[in-house]
């Protein structure tokens, strides 16, 4: 369906969101009034009830701002409450003093806030009025009072115009700044059928339309033509077919707050909005943590538009009793580590690791240990040889020295005995070391051949001889241990010769080199 938008240029002079606005007439101005409330303007709404008839709503805004009005003789009884003619039925009493001093209250009430209002929304209901045959006077409302009571009648644009002209001059007098917009309700008043609602709406079209070209700081916002002519169609329409869905509301709202607001407004309703959907949030598991959470989010959100002064007290009050509902958190302790007696080496990316035993940290005060990158290098048989001549003249350690270390003595007299001819030596007992043995050509052409097996050498066989050799030295002289120098049968590996003889890689049992 083919559909036609309005398009509404916005005031010059646009309402901040401070702005007090006070909203009279038929049913409509609930709606919007609702609305401006909702996203917490200051306003009033329909203080005195709905009141559709023009004339009815300028002599109620004369009243607020001081006119005289003899409110006691316009009291009814009707439906068992003391009512108004001047009043919508929502304003009664059980007694006319109660009802009298309600309405002194309301009017007083109305015109203190009106006195510092920013702008005034009237919006005129129908043109059809009824005139009270006893006094002639004009009523609002007729409270199903009988029907001969009441005199109908239309009433004229001039009739409009120069009442709510006299209205204007009242109020521009005691607040010069106060802004009047002046709509039409949308609302169909079938009562009157088609065709007179049809005149009654045209009537107070023509009457706005005058009032808003011929007096300043009056505005005409076209809210009935919007449901009219921009919607005009009944899926926007409640289940009476007469009011506006709430859909349309929404839509006439949106146009009103882009029209009369300013942009501060409208970033105002935007925050807004998603803190309305917090607080409308019921979460599944009100004792989870993270429910605690979000509310104590949505209540910061709520103080810093408070510091903004916008009135969220009602917001701050809700949110502090489903906070206060809520269990207290246990507070989490974090489990302390077991302490043991093992220790523990701290291994660093590009340090050094931390030595623990009191071995290793000798032999690294010693400057034994080689660093990691010296550990996985390969070295040759001859530089193998160079760095362990040159430790210092220090023993290997290994699992073999180990090994014999804590092994027993095979003969501790003859052991004995060359610790004691050691002592009266003059030759150090480094000298019998396997590092100063001389090797044949032979052997070391076989050590650098990786494709030839070598056999390992015993380190403990060559003490055992070296042994054997002090203690032989010590009993009979050097000739004799020289000339009877033989292998040790026990020792394993290849056998250990003096410094004088050469070996031969095993195997070759005619080298004339061999030991008998």
């Amino acid at each position: 369906m083919f559909r036609t938008e309005l398009i509404l240029a916005p005031v010059a002079q646009q309402l901040p969101p401070s702005a007090r606005v006070l909203t009279l007439g038929s049913c409509f101005a609930d709606s919007i009034g609702t609305r401006l409330a909702a996203h917490k303007v200051n306003v009033v709404v329909n203080p005195f009830g709905t009141v559709f008839q023009p004339l009815a709503l300028a002599r109620l805004l004369r009243a607020t701002l001081g006119e005289d009005v003899d409110w006691q003789q316009h009291l009814v009884e009707a439906r068992g409450r003391w009512q108004s003619y001047d009043l919508h039925g929502s304003q009664g009493a059980p007694t006319p003093v109660e009802l009298l001093q309600d309405i002194q209250q309301t009017v007083r009430r109305t015109g203190e806030f009106l006195r510092g209002a920013d702008a005034v929304l009237l919006t005129l209901g129908t043109a059809w009025a009824y005139r009270l045959r006893e006094t002639g006077e004009l009523v609002s409302n007729c409270h199903k009072m009988p029907a001969e009571l009441f005199n109908k009648e239309l009433l004229t644009p001039d009739e409009i115009i120069n009442a709510l002209a006299e209205t204007h001059a009242y109020l521009r007098r005691v607040n010069p700044k106060l802004r009047i917009i002046l709509t039409v309700s949308p609302v169909r008043h079938l009562r009157d059928t088609l065709p007179l609602n049809a005149v009654s709406k045209s009537v107070l079209r023509v009457a706005c339309h005058y009032l808003s070209e011929l007096l300043p700081e009056v505005s005409y916002f076209p809210a009935y033509e919007l449901l009219m002519d921009d919607l005009r169609d009944y899926r926007f329409y409640a289940a009476d077919m007469l009011h506006p869905s709430e859909v349309a509301e929404d839509y006439v709202w949106e146009k009103f707050a882009r029209t009369y607001f300013d942009a501060d407004f409208g970033r105002f309703r935007k925050e807004w909005a998603g803190l309305s959907q917090a607080l409308g949030h019921r979460p599944l598991n009100a004792a989870a943590p993270e429910h605690r959470q979000f509310l104590v989010a949505t209540r910061e959100r709520l103080e810093r538009l408070s510091r903004q002064r916008v009135n969220v007290a009602a917001e701050l009050r809700e949110v502090d009793e489903r906070l206060a509902t809520l269990p207290v958190p246990a507070d989490v302790v974090a489990p302390e580590p077991e302490l043991d007696s093992e220790e523990r080496v701290d291994i660093g990316r590009d340090e050094t690791a931390e030595i623990s035993t009191p071995t290793e940290a000798a032999a690294s005060a010693d400057g034994a240990l080689a660093t990691n990158s010296e550990r996985h290098a390969r070295l040759s048989p001859e530089e193998f040889r160079a760095q362990r001549s040159g430790r210092n003249n220090r023993p290997e350690r290994g699992q073999r020295e180990e090994h014999n270390a804590d092994s027993k003595p095979e003969h501790p007299i003859a052991d004995a005995a060359a610790h004691a001819a050691m002592a009266n030596l003059a030759v150090p007992f480094e000298a019998f070391d396997d590092s100063v043995v001389e090797t044949s050509p032979a052997v070391e052409e076989a050590e650098l051949d990786p494709t030839k097996k070598k056999k390992r050498r015993s380190r403990g066989g060559a003490k055992r001889t070296a042994r054997k050799n002090a203690a032989r030295l010590a009993a009979g002289g050097d000739d004799e241990v020289l000339a009877s120098a033989e292998p040790d049968e026990t020792a394993e590996g290849p056998q250990r010769f003096p410094a004088t003889h050469s070996r031969k890689p095993a195997g070759r049992a005619s080298s004339p080199n061999r030991c008998p």
